[in-house]
């Protein structure tokens, strides 16, 4: 089935595999979470056995994208060794988009990795990249026309939270190796692109980075150097190193940061803020999302917003969120950044990490024991922006 022509504006949800789909048991998220280290997943949403009748619910919303992950772990359950029927139900996912004319986004890492291959030291593997680029190529192969490709999600969330925080897996705290893993994942990415693009020169393909707005924590000359440098590193120097392979620049927004000379390396939330915030303890500053955009169009490539959303269980607050993070949107488009898309985190309320179950992302909910989904009033603001078109300045469309 073809591709059809690309839309003005890209509107979608995002999700990844071992939050929502269930019973990813063999990477290394599900052993840490076994360890006592972190929630375990369980059946998370069970999208795995009900993701046609959630691909109703993205229709039905008027999306026109859906941004979703392979797990990896169950495509390829032993080195070399591929599970077809995996292989086939993620193809059904892709088919199923097409069917309801909803463009997929494929990542093909968000985070976790099979159980052999952190066994053999993760992405520090000497293999590690080669394997990547196999399994990216059999996803090319067997998933068929994909357009929107995503290589890999937040390179620097997964090195700083497992390398240097080492709250995640593998748990490490050494700035060395953190360093090494972020430059382990940008080629991994870099050689990724290129296996895509040698079968699907049409495919549009980039990764999601993780784009903070770093405000320096007091006035001081030392605090604001400290802003710079936590921008460079964190923010533009992946974006840097990727160069001219990516077709867009994918940008996951929450919050703020504040920058500290005192802890150059590791930038605290803004903790003595007094704006709302979210259940993840995050200050809510959409003003940071308008300048990120700005920053990232001045790379020059298209833009997708690949992740934007809020933790809460007060909707009217997700409801305001969206208002304020889309009118940021809207005028940084207005004046000039080419952003193409713009996909909400998430569709439901699912496994948040070492957060477990507790945060509440979604547009809709999802009862905690049958699992059913319920469609929250933000859902429904949301669907009047995307039957609305591009985002516009003018403010949220009215009710029909």
């Amino acid at each position: 089935m073809s591709a059809p022509p690309a839309p003005a504006f890209w509107w979608g949800v995002a999700t990844s595999a071992h939050q929502v789909d269930g019973g990813t048991d063999q990477n290394d998220w599900t052993r840490w979470a076994r360890a006592g280290r972190v929630p375990e997943a369980g059946r998370a949403c069970d999208h795995w056995n009900r993701f046609a009748e959630d691909l109703d619910r993205f229709a039905a919303l008027g999306l026109n994208a859906y941004r979703f992950s392979l797990e990896w772990s169950r495509l390829e359950p032993r080195p070399g060794v591929d599970d077809p029927e995996a292989w086939d139900h993620y193809r059904a996912v892709v088919e199923g988009c097409r069917r309801r004319g909803i463009e997929p986004l494929v990542t093909l890492s968000h985070f976790t990795l099979p159980a052999w291959l952190a066994d053999a030291g993760g992405w520090l593997a000497p293999d590690a990249v080669g394997r990547f680029v196999r399994f990216t190529g059999e996803a090319v192969r067997r998933l068929g026309p994909v357009r929107l490709w995503c290589t890999v999600n937040e390179p620097s969330v997964l090195a700083v939270m497992g390398y240097l925080r080492g709250v995640w897996p593998p748990g490490e705290r050494s700035l060395r190796r953190t360093w090494q893993v972020l430059a382990r994942l940008v080629r991994a990415h870099r050689a990724a692109y290129r296996t895509i693009k040698a079968t699907r020169p049409d495919a549009w393909v980039g990764l999601a980075h993780h784009v903070i707005r770093f405000r320096p924590r007091t006035p001081g000359l030392g605090d604001r150097l400290a802003a710079a440098f936590a921008d460079a590193l964190f923010n533009r120097w992946t974006i840097a190193r990727c160069g001219p392979e990516q077709d867009y620049i994918g940008v996951n927004y929450y919050t703020c940061h504040w920058a500290d000379w005192h802890r150059p390396f590791d930038p605290l939330p803004a903790v003595d803020d007094t704006r709302p915030r979210t259940q993840m303890g995050w200050v809510v500053d959409p003003e940071g999302f308008y300048d990120v955009l700005k920053a990232v169009g001045r790379h020059g490539r298209p833009v997708l917003v690949t992740e934007n959303g809020i933790a809460t269980d007060r909707d009217e607050e997700r409801q305001a969120f969206l208002v304020a993070h889309l009118e940021a949107l809207a005028r940084a488009r207005a004046e000039g950044v080419d952003i193409r898309g713009y996909f909400y985190w998430s569709a439901f309320d699912n496994y948040e990490w070492a957060e477990g179950y507790v945060p509440h992302f979604g547009l809709y909910a999802v009862d905690p024991v049958t699992l059913e989904r319920r469609e929250r009033p933000s859902a429904r603001l949301f669907s009047r922006y995307a039957r609305a078109g591009p985002p516009s300045v003018s403010g949220p469309p009215a009710p029909r």
